[in-house]
């Protein structure tokens, strides 16, 4: 798809409301005609091959998110209008569940809520998510994985454990720092980090496979062993064994938007920031090995599982379906 500065790409014009739907909290909602919700994933790098994102734009507001770059495809060129206009997509029904059957029958992995938050405010409203998540509890052996700050979720949560007993299901709770200042700072309209903690909890009473989403660990302001230690330790403690980590990843415009944002919060850490991003989107070398060597450290000590984003133990249940 060619992006044109200014310009919707062809294949969006036509499906892409004018009129809004809502304004609340300084954020504008409008419709977003639907194909399918499930669309597919080429990135090899990715341990799924199908992604579902029930809205374009996020009013999570993070900071690093690396999803801005997708409201180029509407003709919006201002990366900061990815958290204060979101599409909220509709119709589409006839070819989700075609596809889903289909996706099933092939075994194939399902994200849900990889470049927008699936259960962010508008949610509440609009109930994308929940609809298609009534669809999958239709069907055994989906292989599903959720990504998540929104403590909405504990709304679906009896639909999520009719899920669990029918099909792979890992639920992602994303959090980078234990400190609710902070966090405030990175994801203004997320909630608090007790929150998402508290969520954990109940999931995993709920007996859902759930994990820790640390992702992205910021280099100065969240990667020190303290934090990331008390982090898991809290984490730990509600029950948790599953996490994933990797390091901040910054392409443009993110990468813009992010060091605007930094230079106005935390100006001491600009240059440095400005000059290690300069001509790469990730952090290699021996700062990637201090991280991948701490958490790792840090997992043995709290107690978690050396388990990867994809290699979930199905329940008990799907063996009996097997």
């Amino acid at each position: 798809m060619t992006i044109k500065p200014g310009v919707p790409a062809p294949s969006l014009a036509a499906r892409m409301g004018t009129d809004d739907l809502r304004e609340q909290g300084g954020v504008t909602y409008r419709e977003l005609r639907s194909r399918s919700l499930l669309g597919r994933c080429s990135s090899p790098r990715m341990p799924f091959s199908w992604t579902v994102n029930p809205y374009r734009g996020c009013a999570m507001g993070c900071r690093y998110c690396y999803a801005a770059y997708t409201h180029e495809f509407m003709g919006i060129t201002t990366p900061e209008t990815f958290h204060s206009l979101v599409y909220v997509k509709t119709g589409g029904e006839q070819e989700t569940a075609r596809r889903l059957a289909l996706l099933v029958k092939q075994g194939k992995r399902i994200a849900l809520g990889t470049a927008t938050d699936p259960y962010q405010p508008g949610e509440a409203q609009w109930r994308v998510t929940r609809r298609f998540l009534e669809l999958v509890a239709q069907y055994r052996h989906v292989r599903l994985g959720i990504v998540t700050k929104g403590a909405l979720v504990l709304r679906d949560l009896e639909l999520l454990q009719t899920i669990h007993t029918r099909s792979l299901l890992g639920i992602h709770i994303s959090l980078v720092t234990p400190h609710a200042e902070l966090a405030r700072k990175l994801d203004p309209w997320a909630p608090p980090p007790d929150v998402r903690i508290e969520v954990m909890r109940r999931l995993v009473e709920a007996g859902l496979t759930t994990s820790l989403g640390l992702a992205p660990v910021l280099p100065g302001l969240t990667d020190d062993e303290p934090s990331l230690d008390l982090l898991l330790g809290r984490v730990a403690a509600a029950g948790v064994r599953r996490m994933f980590a990797n390091v901040l990843f910054l392409r443009s415009p993110t990468r813009e938007k992010f060091l605007r944002w930094l230079g106005a919060e935390f100006p001491a850490y600009l240059e440095a920031y400005t000059r290690a991003y300069a001509d790469r989107v990730y952090l290699r070398g021996r700062y990637r090995q201090r991280i991948d060597a701490l958490v790792s450290t840090l997992k043995t000590r709290h107690g978690f599982l050396d388990r990867e984003l994809d290699e979930w133990t199905p329940p008990e249940q799907l063996k009996l379906f097997g």
